[in-house]
């Protein structure tokens, strides 16, 4: 599969995620920043970045340039690091490694925490949370 089939294919594993909250509707918007807030445990933090499921380009990347755990990944992105100056690392490369750890952030989540998380996001991004009446 190619880079950007695999980028689609993790925006629609997102997008499956955010529309299990009851009252929000999620769509992909061409050139649109997803932003979520990092929420790691200390075994989250240590995981190495293989942990995250991503394909040899981006995880090369990562690597390559001493990102070898989730932790350092995130407190880097929470800092203002900007991925795209990695070495080797274009847009699509970028996108999946922000698709992954939001994935791997999510699943990590205690299932009553997700909900709540889900909504954070939706304020986040500003989609609107209908009140279902």
């Amino acid at each position: 599969m190619s880079q950007s089939g695999e980028v689609e294919k993790g925006m629609q594993e997102v997008i499956g995620i955010m529309n299990r909250l009851e009252g929000v509707s999620l769509h992909r918007k061409v050139g649109g920043h997803f932003r979520f807030r990092m929420h790691l445990t200390d075994e989250m933090y240590d995981a190495p970045v293989d942990a995250l499921e991503l394909s040899a380009r981006p995880l090369n990347c990562l690597k390559r340039s001493g990102y070898d755990t989730v932790g350092k990944l995130a407190m880097a992105i929470d800092g203002g690091t900007d991925l795209k100056h990695m070495r080797g690392c274009g847009k699509d490369s970028v996108q999946m490694i922000m698709i992954r750890l939001f994935i791997y952030q999510y699943e990590s989540l205690r299932p009553e925490r997700r909900e709540e998380y889900l909504r954070e996001i939706a304020v986040m991004n500003a989609y609107a949370l209908e009140s279902g009446e």
